[in-house]
């Protein structure tokens, strides 16, 4: 098992990447430090958990799935409060494989719902990687359906190729292509599917920096916009991510110019046909009807 200092900085550097993976991922450091804990007292073993807890959510503050993931682990330790460390640190540690086995699950059934808005002869646009849509395109495919994907390369870390590379390995034909064309790209897509970081209350998608124009231009040539992500991405705000401009170039290189790198964007309900979650492809609107939690 890694360590939470491992998992921590690779989520930070985007060695693990993609919400649901960083959500698992959270999930197995909480794990890993809750082994790790040299506390005598319940008070002490909860906070080496808050520690790791605190530092995980620094590390990508855009990713509600993340901060619910290891919420939801200190609450339910917190209402375990017992002298028996034993018992707290063997629920902790089972907890936090519950946790990963559901967003497994939820994988699973948002695949389902997904393959289900795909249609035979259909071309794809899709937008940086998703562990969702990969999962939607990979069970499409072994439900015998013909279908090709436009893949953008996703700049500046360009995590398109992982999803070309992905498509290619299950025979799935590629068109894959710079950012800026995706609007040309658009006139022979039959729709877009993409993924998603967060879902705001009133249905709008933050995603991959990008995704807002690409939806815009869906919308003004009348092709469907679909948006994949577990439910436990809701959250009532968002701060948007900036990473380092050296992503996008040495600032050495362009002295005087303020580099920005923004991660994601917002995208808003109006533009999206529906979201697909583990509990159905819903419209926007619906979105907080299906929320079972407090975000």
């Amino acid at each position: 098992m890694a360590s939470p200092e491992k998992i921590i900085a690779d989520i930070k550097s985007m060695r693990i990447q993609g919400a649901r993976e960083v959500a698992k991922a959270g999930a197995s450091a909480m794990q890993a430090a809750a082994k790790r804990s040299k506390a005598r007292t319940f008070s002490a073993f909860e906070k080496d958990l808050k520690s790791t807890a605190e530092k995980l959510v620094k590390a990508r503050s855009t990713e509600p799935a993340l901060r619910h993931v290891v919420a939801s682990i200190l609450v339910s330790v917190r209402k375990e409060e017992s002298p028996d460390l034993k018992k707290v640190r063997r629920m902790a540690k089972n907890l936090c494989s519950h946790w990963m086995q559901e967003i497994d699950a939820m994988l699973a059934s948002i695949a389902h719902h997904g393959a289900d808005q795909i249609k035979k002869n259909d071309v794809i646009l899709t937008h940086c990687h998703s562990h969702n849509v990969m999962a939607i395109f990979q069970l499409a495919k072994q439900q015998g359906k013909k279908f090709q994907v436009i893949v953008t390369e996703t700049r500046p870390l360009r995590q398109g190729l992982m999803t070309a590379r992905e498509l290619l390995k299950i025979k799935v034909p590629v068109i894959y292509c710079v950012d800026s064309a995706f609007g040309t790209m658009m006139k022979s897509a039959t729709k877009v599917i993409v993924g998603c970081d967060a879902f705001l209350p009133d249905g709008s998608l933050v995603n991959k920096i990008g995704t807002f124009p690409m939806a815009l231009v869906a919308k003004r040539m009348g092709k469907p916009f679909y948006a994949a992500g577990e439910i436990f991405k809701f959250t009532k705000e968002i701060a948007i991510e900036q990473r380092e401009p050296k992503e996008v170039i040495d600032p050495k290189r362009l002295r005087g110019a303020k580099v920005v790198n923004p991660a994601f964007d917002v995208t808003p309900a109006e533009y999206i046909e529906k979201l697909i979650t583990e509990k159905g492809a819903v419209k926007p609107g619906m979105l907080k009807e299906i929320v079972t939690f407090k975000a």
